[in-house]
């Protein structure tokens, strides 16, 4: 009898203690997912002494040389840690988070927003419809019918959320790497551009966050691995080179939720009033004093048949370059916009000083105003006029900087005479203009510019400068005779110029 009650003990004693490692094994692959990898110190020695920053306007590039962290992948490398910033933003928190951002993929941020919703912060979160559903959501027959953008990334993502990297990849482990997923799990009250009752705007493309209406983070960074680290399955890349500016302004913020709102409506569930796209008013730019620094806003899109080109962010734009005495910087993911192409030639004749940067993938396209800087004509400027290229090109500074394959230059910024600023998510062209949710903002300050400063500077530095040799083959520099017409439409129409190549 006491040999029964001893083995009864025994059997119930190692139940308990199998329970006990169960639940340990659950929670060690809970906190696994969102401590993974840990924001360990980088052990690299800055290359540059860092730069001042102003007391109420930061910026932050995720390659700059003054400064290193361990990313994502556990790589020490240099730069901003743009994911770690946006994790210590949400966490500052007290009692609002407003989230407008093209793709939301990070795991880590998406537990932050949900910690803040969770401990009654009122959290509220806007997506672009493409981005909409979680990678864990697809069927394998749905992933397969992926674009050629969003193939990669969903291929990337399994090997991320693999977590025993055993190349199964369970429901459990897809799930709990998921960042829309979560949410939608945690209930974060969340919408994207067809709450309209649209199918969507052109590309709900904001990048910021406010917290507290009293701080706006904006940036060119989405919330994905390329963007802030590089793809996961690629040590040698180092992210879509982007910046990020921190701006503490109630004044500004307001601004933000007053685009925020418009958007949101009456949110999950109300009523169908939301606005996207050209369904918003016109919203001019508007400046604020943020302590020594001037500070303009512009929210994209405006209708084309409705406002005129220069009450339009890309007029707004070109209205801040002609100020340039000196010089203009350009550092851009997309340079679709010949009248501001017009307005450099017009500068360089003043003997303003240019230089351009563009990503590669952009700067060689038949509707590209890199074209104009080099001396041929655009698909673009022969829809709008520009018969003939510059009489005299750009010698030796517009090109391409030297990525690390799978990297791209993301930024959308320029630079006047060093001391203004103009950058936001807003690409410079056509369809960021009239189409996409954008944001567009303009500072006046020479500390603020001198991080835009360094970061040209480097990218310049390696740069391939001047046109391709296949554009020099073939590039024209006459439009087409009006006999033609339809062959240049035709052209344009084959030229995914807009949405389709800004899925970033």
């Amino acid at each position: 009898m006491r040999q029964g009650k001893t083995t009864q003990i025994t059997q119930r004693v190692y139940q308990v203690g199998l329970l006990g490692i169960i639940v340990l094994l659950l929670l060690g692959g809970v906190a696994y997912l969102f401590l993974r990898p840990p924001r360990k110190r980088s052990q690299l020695q800055p290359l540059l002494e860092p730069l001042p920053q102003h007391p109420q306007i930061q910026v932050y590039m995720n390659q700059q040389q003054a400064n290193s962290f361990v990313d994502l992948r556990g790589i020490d490398r240099y730069g901003d840690d743009h994911e770690g910033l946006i994790l210590d933003f949400i966490n500052s928190a007290k009692q609002s988070v407003d989230v407008a951002v093209q793709e939301f993929r990070l795991p880590r941020v998406a537990k932050a927003v949900i910690d803040k919703h969770r401990s009654g912060v009122k959290v509220r979160v806007i997506i672009e419809n493409t981005y909409s559903k979680g990678w864990s959501e697809f069927t394998e027959a749905e992933a397969s019918r992926l674009d050629s953008h969003r193939r990669p990334r969903y291929e990337e993502y399994k090997i991320f959320a693999d977590d025993n990297k055993d190349g199964v990849l369970t429901t459990e482990e897809a799930r709990r790497n998921d960042a829309i997923y979560l949410m939608k799990q945690a209930a974060v009250p969340m919408l994207d551009d067809t709450a309209d009752g649209s199918k969507g705007s052109g590309l709900m493309h904001h990048k910021f966050v406010v917290v507290d209406g009293q701080k706006v983070l904006l940036t060119s960074t989405n919330f994905t691995w390329s963007d802030a680290y590089g793809d996961y399955d690629n040590t040698e890349t180092r992210g879509n080179a982007n910046n990020m500016m921190i701006i503490d302004s109630r004044e500004v913020a307001n601004l933000f939720l007053e685009e925020f709102n418009l958007m949101w409506g009456d949110g999950p569930g109300g009523k169908p009033d939301s606005k996207f796209g050209v369904q918003k008013p016109h919203r001019p730019a508007r400046k604020v004093q943020v302590g020594d620094a001037e500070v303009w806003v512009k929210f994209s899109p405006d209708s084309k048949s409705q406002v005129p080109w220069e009450a339009t962010t890309n007029g707004v734009i070109a209205a801040n370059l002609y100020k340039a005495r000196k010089s203009i910087n350009m550092a851009l993911f997309v340079f679709a916009e010949p009248r501001i192409g017009n307005l450099l030639e017009e500068k360089q004749k003043q003997g303003v000083e240019i230089a351009v940067l563009v990503d590669p993938s952009f700067a060689y396209r038949e509707y590209a105003t890199t074209l104009d800087l080099w001396g041929y004509v655009s698909t673009q400027d022969c829809r709008v006029g520009n018969r003939r290229p510059w009489s005299k090109p750009i010698p030796g500074k517009v090109g391409i900087p030297a990525l690390v394959k799978g990297d791209k230059l993301h930024h959308k910024y320029g630079l006047v005479d060093d001391e203004l600023v103009i950058t936001g998510s807003h690409n410079w062209s056509a369809s960021a203009n009239h189409l996409n949710d954008e944001t567009l903002v303009v500072v006046k300050h020479p500390t603020v510019a001198a991080h835009y400063r360094r970061e040209f500077d480097r990218l310049f530095e390696n740069a391939r400068l001047g046109p391709s040799r296949k554009i020099v083959e073939t590039a024209p520099q006459v439009c087409p005779p009006n006999g033609s017409k339809k062959r240049v439409a035709r052209r344009r129409k084959t030229a995914p110029e807009d949405n389709n190549l800004e899925q970033e």
